[in-house]
């Protein structure tokens, strides 16, 4: 129950002099009623622009809201009437235990200081002011009864004590408890000294005391506290948990435009638990004062996937964009077998496939030395002809317009030699230098009996990888795309999935890059290729980027959520160099799901899947590196 309903009740009981009579009157020195400041809120946590991992993530929001200063730190004395007259007004003690509830509701994550002073002739600092709520507990249940009502220097008291100890920006207030009448000229003085230093002084009065009555509501009136009265006792320790001690009397949170959410109001500081939504989110706190003043404060804070770092490989030959920083020589084995005329995107694979060769070809500038074979182009599919692979152009640096003659004259006819195909295309490098890759592009697993995989591994032992294109395959998960992929795992290569125009493009770019793998420790965390256009996306953490050149490189970096890492290798005059430039891009949720594009057995696909390492292939440490 809110402290203007337990007036109102008062009230009822007795008869009350409203503040506008009372405070109108010339003894009362024309002080107003609203003696407060400007009312203030703040949220403390979470933090402004705070990450919170979660797509639907509830969070506890902690502030502070005050009328009397500072939002942040509450200072609070307790002024406590111990005269003789409460053995009989109170006699089971509730004014203590009122006053204990109070402090143990307080929140654990508030910075409040407790003092308790009490009085009855004379003042006394029962308990200085502490954060220690148990010292502050102990003291209130140490008061004794006796003597008379000196309501003045327990205000005197309490004012000393927060001189001494009260924090520059905090909110001072004294809470002042009596159940009989004072001094009230001395009462007032004590009073205009609260108001001159800027404390608040709520006051609660057990009894029906009419002149008591006036007296307190002229003191919390005058430096913006609140008064109650109650004539039972027993009603003390509820009064006490809904005293509003800085001037609030409610505070709601609202998440972006939705309903707002009544927080727990305790000594100046609230709490509630709120819901965000994935994406940012706009917290505002909106604090009622107890006369009727609003305040709003807010935060923007981003709920969501953990934020990642962001790795991007760039290569330079000469100041120019380039897939590899060495010299390389590139085949493209295409397959022109019979069931290249099954049908995709409305058209021929076969049709489909030529279109996209055409214009990759020609931006073929990285791999300057390009070559051209097919099979299954020249003996139809009943004759069974397993030696149907034929180079169509040898290797060359100006022979573009060859490649796209004889793409354009392919026809498909005949049988799946694969293991065929991949042992006569290794004899298409004889004599060349460099790195040396062959691009694989199918729409079938071998059709005659031989073993492609143990081929590419024989590839592979000759210093040329294999990089495969599965092209227009109805099911990524069956059995043509697993022995496809083991082709390409077999030659140290990649494994691509191409089901359109734009994917095959896109593979076929990838495959002519130089390959690089991402380790984490021992294991492979990524891998992609030099020129491609995707950044990849990793947690938090040291790195070792192991580049497929000639010789191998392998370079350490450190990834740092919210900043991206742009690792630029540079060939001139055939020293490479590479340096690491770094930029704040802010908040990159990290891929949760999603198709791979290619692998090394397992690949980065959206979700962080290992590639194991393979033998002697481990990497050295970072720590090595460094050295």
């Amino acid at each position: 129950m809110r402290i203007a309903t337990w007036l109102a009740l008062a009230c009822i009981l007795q008869p009350c002099a409203s503040f506008s009579e009372e405070l109108s009157e010339p003894e009362l020195n024309g002080i107003s009623r609203q003696a407060t400041g400007e009312l203030k809120v703040e949220i403390l946590s979470p933090a402004p622009g705070q990450f919170l991992e979660g797509d639907n993530r509830s969070v506890i929001v902690d502030g502070g809201a005050s009328s009397f200063g500072g939002v942040r730190y509450l200072d609070l004395v307790f002024v406590l009437d111990n005269s003789k007259s409460l053995r009989h007004t109170d006699p089971e003690n509730f004014l203590s235990a009122g006053a204990v509830g109070l402090i143990e509701s307080l929140s654990p994550k508030s910075d409040i200081q407790v003092g308790v002073v009490s009085f009855d002739f004379k003042a006394g600092l029962l308990q200085p002011l502490t954060a220690n709520r148990g010292d502050a507990v102990k003291a209130l249940r140490k008061l004794d009864r006796d003597g008379g009502t000196n309501i003045a220097d327990g205000i005197q008291t309490a004012l000393t004590e927060l001189d001494a100890s009260a924090r520059p920006d905090s909110s001072r207030v004294i809470m002042l408890f009596t159940d009989g009448l004072s001094n009230a000229r001395k009462a007032r003085l004590a009073m205009e000294e609260a108001k001159a230093r800027g404390v608040a002084v709520h006051t609660l009065l057990l009894g029906s005391d009419e002149k008591g009555v006036k007296m307190l509501q002229e003191i919390a009136g005058g430096t913006g506290g609140s008064f109650v009265q109650v004539t039972d006792p027993a009603m003390l320790p509820e009064v006490f948990l809904n005293l509003r001690t800085t001037g609030v009397d409610s505070v709601a949170l609202q998440v972006n435009e939705g309903e707002p959410v009544p927080a727990q109001l305790a000594g100046g500081s609230f709490s509630a638990e709120v819901t965000l939504q994935p994406g940012e989110n706009r917290i505002t706190a909106i604090a009622q004062g107890i006369h009727g003043a609003t305040a709003t404060t807010e935060v923007r804070v981003t709920s969501g996937p953990p934020n990642c770092a962001s790795l991007e490989l760039i290569a330079l030959r000469d100041g120019l964009p380039t897939a590899s920083i060495n010299d390389r020589a590139v085949e493209i084995v295409v397959d022109a077998s019979r069931s290249m005329w099954g049908r995709m995107q409305g058209e021929p694979k076969m049709v489909v496939a030529k279109q996209t060769l055409r214009a990759v070809s020609d931006d073929f500038s990285g791999p300057s030395n390009l070559a051209l074979r097919a099979y299954g182009n020249s003996s139809e599919s009943q004759q069974k002809d397993c030696s149907d692979s034929e180079l169509l152009v040898a290797f060359g640096r100006d022979n573009r317009e060859q490649i796209n003659q004889a793409i354009e004259e392919l026809r498909p006819l005949g049988q799946t030699p694969l293991a065929y195909a991949l042992s006569q295309a290794a004899r298409d490098f004889d004599g060349i230098e460099g790195e040396k890759v062959v691009v694989l592009v199918t729409d079938g697993i071998e059709s005659c009996g031989g073993d492609p995989e143990l081929e590419a591994s024989t590839l592979r032992d000759s210093g040329i990888a294999i990089h495969v294109i599965g092209f227009g395959l109805d099911n990524a998960a069956d059995e043509d795309t697993a022995s496809l992929d083991a082709i390409a795992q077999a030659a140290g290569g990649r494994f691509f999935l191409a089901g359109s125009s734009e994917e095959l493009q896109r593979a076929l770019a990838d495959s002519v890059g130089t390959s690089f793998r991402i380790y984490d420790g021992l294991r492979v965390v990524a891998s992609s290729v030099l020129g491609s256009a995707e950044p990849i996306l990793l947690p938090k953490g040291q790195y070792l980027v192991e580049l497929d050149s000639t010789p191998p490189r392998e370079m350490a970096v450190t990834l740092i959520p919210g900043e991206k890492l742009t690792l630029t290798l540079e060939k001139q005059q055939q020293q490479v160099s590479d340096r690491q430039e770094r930029q704040a891009v802010g908040y990159t949720p990290c891929p949760t799901s999603g198709p791979a594009q290619y692998s090394m057995g397992n690949d980065f696909a959206g979700e962080m899947n290992t590639i194991p390492t393979r033998g002697n292939e481990r990497p050295r440490s970072i720590a090595t590196l460094e050295r």
